[in-house]
């Protein structure tokens, strides 16, 4: 898939069809291929009750979602250089379909939502999923900003280890086993790196090209650029910080756990202490 660079902004719906294909598929992974899978290989999963098990299909869903699309984000940054150079019109198809793929997915969990709002509805995460689906429409649709979707796509880099403190958790895992501790720091350093260290160099990127022709000529679609991507740093940074007071709450623990009380230290002989 070759970049090019756009010379006008034009309505395009060549990569409908993946978004379509992309709701469609985890629809049926979450209907079909999850609840059955999980009742084969994990025990935990059939004394479940219902609202568990909906919100267990939806990370299966999610994980998977997460995979396929680092992994083409991963290739944009490695193969692609003309996005890098052309941050605004460069047209790269690799994102645009990773892109009509992630809208597609968040349309599918907007559904299952919306459906089973009583037992996983959340306002927040209809805010969240429509910002994203909001910001992710113009590149797919107009093929513009495709350096900076991309860039935001890295964020689906934590969302794997997310899920599984959820997994563990709902499990019923100790807290305190190596498992959920290592996991649960690896969640915490991989968002940091995908959605908290990125910002600097990000909003860097964006300053770099404000105010420049190639930004005037883009429009409104600058406040997708701008005002979008603050609404979802700000979530991720209150997002961050709740996890941050999960592993010092973590951390407590365990200090704890490795400090000898009084009681637990051995008695020292009088005779020992006379000397």
């Amino acid at each position: 898939m070759m970049s090019r660079r756009i010379e006008v902004i034009a309505f395009d719906t060549t990569y409908y069809p993946f978004a379509f294909a992309s709701c469609a598929f985890f629809l049926c992974i979450y209907k079909y291929v999850s609840p059955s899978l999980s009742l084969r290989m994990c025990e935990g999963y059939r004394n479940m009750p219902l609202a568990k098990q909906i919100d267990w299909n939806t990370r299966v869903n999610s994980t998977l979602h997460s995979a396929i699309v680092s992994c083409m984000c991963v290739y944009s940054l490695v193969y692609d250089n003309e996005i890098s150079e052309d941050p605004i019109w460069c047209d790269a198809p690799m994102v645009r379909t990773s892109c009509a793929i992630l809208f597609g997915y968040m349309a599918s969990d907007l559904v299952v939502m919306t459906v089973h709002y009583k037992h996983i509805g959340e306002t927040f995460y209809f805010f969240h999923h429509g910002a994203s689906m909001y910001a992710y429409y113009y590149v797919t649709t107009y093929g513009v900003l495709s350096y900076f979707a991309n860039y935001r796509l890295m964020a689906e880099f934590s969302t794997a280890f997310v899920n599984q403190r959820w997994f563990f958790d709902v499990l019923r895992y100790p807290k305190n086993s190596p498992l959920f501790i290592g996991n649960g720091l690896a969640m915490t350093a991989a968002f940091f790196l995908a959605r908290i260290a990125v910002m600097p160099s990000y909003w860097s990127k964006v300053y770099s090209v404000y105010g420049t022709e190639d930004f005037a000529r883009i429009g409104h679609i600058q406040g997708v650029l701008i005002v979008t991507c603050v609404i979802l740093d700000v979530m991720n940074i209150f997002w961050f910080y709740k996890m941050c007071l999960g592993v010092k709450k973590v951390l407590t623990i365990l200090l704890k756990l490795n400090t000898p009380t009084e009681e637990s230290r051995p008695a020292i002989p009088v005779e020992d202490k006379v000397k």
